[in-house]
This record gives structure tokens, sequence and C-alpha cells, in this order.
């Protein structure tokens, strides 16, 4: 009878774990089939629209200020040059056929603790076209080169970059930091 019972038991103790093993397995697969509804509608449609409006609001134009993370940026006037005069020095564009696109910028750290900026921190956008800021800038006068911002303070610069003479209609994309975490953009029109 012991025999009996103790089987008995072992018995009920499998039936027992196979129901609910079963039942995680099915409850699984439905959550799945559910999960993958959702993401097959959200991804089609919620996230894309959540994209477009993180985009659209970031998305700012000259002289409207741009808040990223603990950084504001502003552009206060876009001009074109064939030739940049600082002190002694004189910078013409180093390709046949181009001129320097000088954006200056406000930059504004309304964080806690002190930021460096610089121009390595803008980038130019032309659709998929990415222009980097010219390196022929050396000197410090009005141009960004890595600064040191306090909190509460701004400081206004130039980012210059060589562009083909005869595109127009460019956005700035701004970043915080090296690693560009997070990043910003400003039409120039």
């Amino acid at each position: 009878m012991k025999k009996f019972f103790k089987m008995g038991c072992l018995g009920f103790i499998v039936l027992v774990a196979i129901i609910i093993i079963i039942g995680i397995f099915a409850s699984n697969g439905d959550d799945k089939s559910n999960n993958a509804n959702n993401s097959t509608n959200s991804a089609g449609t919620v996230e894309k629209k959540d994209a477009a409006k993180e985009k659209a609001k970031k998305l700012k134009k000259k002289g409207e200020e741009l808040q990223v993370g603990d950084v504001v940026f502003k552009v206060n006037k876009v001009t074109t040059t064939k030739e940049i005069k600082d002190n002694f020095l004189s910078y013409s564009p180093s390709a046949d056929g181009s001129v320097f696109l000088v954006v200056n910028v406000t930059v504004k750290n309304v964080g806690k603790e002190m930021i460096t900026t610089d121009s390595s921190f803008f980038q130019l956008l032309k659709g998929e076209v990415e222009y980097n800021p010219s390196t022929l800038i050396t000197t410090k006068g009005d141009y960004f080169l890595y600064e040191g911002i306090n909190p509460g303070l701004a400081q206004t610069g130039n980012v210059v970059f060589e562009i083909p003479e005869d595109m127009k209609d460019f956005v700035l994309n701004v970043q915080t930091g090296f690693w560009g975490t997070e990043q910003g953009q400003i039409e120039l029109k």
C-alpha cells in the first residue's frame, strides 16, 4: 500500500508538472503571436509616426533655439565667401569651384557642468550627403576650436564648411559631446 501511495503521489506530481509546462508553452505561444501582430502593426504605424514627430520636433529654422540635451544651439547667420581673413592669415577654398559656407552659431550651456564644444560637433547635410567642417581654419579668432563653456554661459562663433559653389539649402546637424549621442538639426534656408 505504501508503494502504491508513493507511486500515486509521484504520478500526480508528474501529471501536474506536465500540465503546468503545457500551460506555460501555450500561453507563450499566444503572447508571441499577439506580440508579433502588435509589433507589426506598431512598427508599421506608431513607430514611424513617433520617429517623424521626433525629427520634426528637433528640426528648427535659422534664428530659432534648439535644445539638445543640456545645450541650446541657435544659428544666427549664414554667409558664403571665397576668402576668410583672420589676423594676418588668409584662407581660400582648397578645391576649384568651391566656397566657404560660414555658419554663425550661439551655443549655450543650460546644464550643471562645464561642456566643451568644437567645430567637429557640427555637420552639414544635403540629403544623404554629409560635409564636415573645414580643417583649414586653425586660429581661434571667431571660430569654434575646442572651447569650454560653463553652466549658464553662451559662446558665439563660426563654423566653416567648404562646399560646391552652386549648392544651397543645407541642414546643420548639431550634437553634444564627441560621441554625438544626442543630436538635432537646423535648416539653413
